[in-house]
């Protein structure tokens, strides 16, 4: 049971795993509420203390982004978990100083050293972690068609969005010279409000994830009959719904009818990627709240259409 009031950089917690055994993390970044976790390769049925070996290293897994070998840090939100126990306070190591991270886990959870316990399965029992990850998906992916609520993220500011949006230069000939500025502009901001701005996006574009739009996206509309109906198509048309401006936006939402008919704008999706790769170098890596994918807001199509 954890008692410790406040968290610093360099704290070190136990961490409970499935089969009663234990790992541990280490803090190595905090930015407000938010903690930039290095996740050790300790893994044993004894709660690790001060001394353990395993601590002192962060565990190496696969990148999903490029496939190579690469220690793992994830940024948690929250509160620290009550299941987790602090076993005391290592200062970074000059390697550790300002390492970062794209990976966002999420809530701070009691299930934040998880990875170790799946790579210590995969090598210790490859065939039934293989089956243990299959079943878990499929429940996973049940519950989520059953129980799935979407709810948005922390958003960037409603006006500073749209003040980035009116960047978008119609004037341009090419839809890359059209979002230059914008995403110049963008990459000028913190990473987190990078991933604010995304999440902004991805709840604008959900919330015209509807029928009613759907219907009145042009030659391609939906209808139950019609089989030239495309998702994809409906995505980019709602992105360039968003693209034209916040006062555009509200009215098509209100009133779907005004939707711009035979009309894409998929480029706007890239905004955030383009715009964290310019700031920091490498691919953007982000899981929204709301998914902007078509079919996705419940309260927007028949529940036979529904993801």
């Amino acid at each position: 049971m954890n008692s410790k009031k406040s968290v610093q950089v360099g704290d070190i917690f136990a961490t409970p795993l499935p089969m009663n055994k234990y790992g541990a993390v280490k803090v190595m970044d905090i930015i407000d509420r938010s903690y930039l976790l290095g996740i050790t390769s300790y893994i044993d049925e004894q709660i690790p203390t001060i001394e353990s070996k395993g601590i002192h290293q962060i565990l190496i897994t696969e990148s999903i982004a490029d496939g190579l070998e690469k220690p793992l840090f994830e940024w948690v939100d929250g509160k620290l978990p009550k299941e987790l126990s602090f076993i005391g306070n290592i200062p970074l190591t000059t390697d550790e100083i300002g390492v970062e991270s794209n990976i966002y886990a999420g809530k701070w959870s009691k299930e934040c050293g998880i990875d170790v316990y799946y790579k210590w399965r995969e090598a210790t029992d490859p065939q039934g972690f293989k089956h243990e990850m299959q079943k878990k998906i499929e429940e996973s992916d049940t519950y989520a068609r059953k129980n799935m609520i979407s709810k948005p993220k922390k958003m960037m500011d409603n006006q500073v969005f749209w003040e980035i949006i009116s960047l978008l230069d119609w004037s341009k000939e090419t839809e890359e010279a059209i979002v230059d500025a914008a995403i110049k502009k963008l990459s000028t901001f913190t990473v987190w409000k990078i991933r604010h701005f995304e999440e902004a996006l991805s709840y604008k574009l959900f919330l015209l994830d509807t029928e009613e739009h759907a219907k009145e996206m042009g030659e391609h509309c939906f209808s139950p009959q019609n089989q030239h109906f495309s998702p994809d198509l409906f995505l980019y048309a709602r992105c360039a719904v968003v693209a034209r401006g916040k006062g555009f936006f509200e009215d098509v939402l209100s009133t779907p009818s005004k939707m711009l008919k035979d009309t894409e704008f998929e480029i706007l999706l890239s905004l955030s990627s383009e715009a964290y790769y310019l700031k920091k170098g490498y691919d953007f890596e982000y899981m929204s709240g709301c998914s902007y994918e078509t079919f996705s807001n419940r309260e927007g199509w028949p529940e036979e259409f529904q993801q």
